[in-house]
């Protein structure tokens, strides 16, 4: 058998060089019977298409057009009341040393005094930047001596938004060189070139105000926004037993204080009256005696 495919195969081969011009189709075939007496002498199986292999190595093709989305993350980290602050500072330092190419502090607010006390950061950097950073959140409030209790990403489709201030900057554009086509030929009045003057304007002003929105939502996508909200809490996590008792003790405290305040509040505006009051109705005990 192995004989009788390398007989065929030689057979074929010298007709298809020493016979006349054949069809494609013949020179196909003569082909396909070169790789059967290839696969025949290395012992191999012929492949039962040629181009199976050519077609493997291709890369995949997309089945859908990639969507522009512009990322926002927002974390909630609870902390002791003495760590919060510190990390609040460490995470806005680390942006600002990564340089505005890479982060941006677009907001920060912090009080650690009040009695609901808290901090609030908000980033906008390099999308590779942020998930960096927010990557090593949970590990730094664990380092804190708290937790990380929220992560929520949303992301927000503008492909349709981009693909229309791309479409209307085009029209306007081209737009605008056909009219000035027409302003470049001789003739035409006073007011007519002055109207055209007026309709290339509204124009310009049209077609710079797509390419700001075409830039905006370009940057959009080029970058991620990442807020950070500090919460008091540290070690008394959500699933911790003790964690009712100290919040209603850290109530009562503060409630306390308030009621201390509005006391102390009270006397220092009744004071003085207290003060005249009883100089006053010393005064009238003293003359009764000598009255009398």
């Amino acid at each position: 058998m192995r004989k009788a495919l390398m007989l065929a195969a030689a057979s074929l081969t010298v007709l298809s060089a020493c016979g006349p011009a054949v069809p494609d189709g013949s020179q196909d075939f003569a082909s396909d019977a070169a790789v059967a007496e290839a696969a025949v002498e290395t012992g191999a199986a012929a492949p039962a298409d040629p181009g199976a292999a050519a077609r493997a190595d291709s890369p995949p093709q997309p089945l859908a057009p990639v969507a522009r989305i512009a990322y926002a993350y927002r974390y909630a980290l609870s902390l002791p009341r003495d760590r919060g602050a510190e990390l609040m500072s460490r995470h806005e330092l680390a942006c600002a040393s990564a340089g505005p190419g890479f982060c941006q502090v677009i907001s920060a607010r912090a009080d650690w005094t009040a009695r609901d006390p808290g901090g609030r950061l908000e980033l906008r950097g390099q999308p590779d930047w942020i998930n960096r950073f927010r990557a090593n959140l949970a590990l730094d409030a664990q380092n804190a001596g708290g937790r990380l209790d929220e992560a929520v990403t949303e992301g927000e489709d503008v492909t349709a938004g981009i693909e229309v201030a791309a479409t209307g900057s085009a029209t306007i554009a081209s737009l605008s060189e056909r009219i000035r086509v027409l302003q470049a030929r001789s003739g035409g009045t006073l007011k007519q070139r002055l109207e055209i003057e007026r309709e290339l304007a509204g124009l310009q002003r049209q077609y710079d105000a797509q390419q700001s929105q075409l830039k905006a939502l370009n940057d959009r996508v080029q970058s991620a926004r990442l807020t950070l909200e500090y919460r008091p809490g540290g070690v008394l996590a959500a699933d911790s037993p003790t964690r009712s008792v100290a919040h209603a003790l850290s109530g009562a405290f503060g409630l306390s204080m308030d009621v201390l305040a509005v006391l102390i509040t009270v006397g220092s505006a009744a004071l003085p009256l207290i003060v005249i009051g009883g100089a006053v109705w010393w005064g009238l005990r003293r003359r009764r005696p000598a009255s009398a």
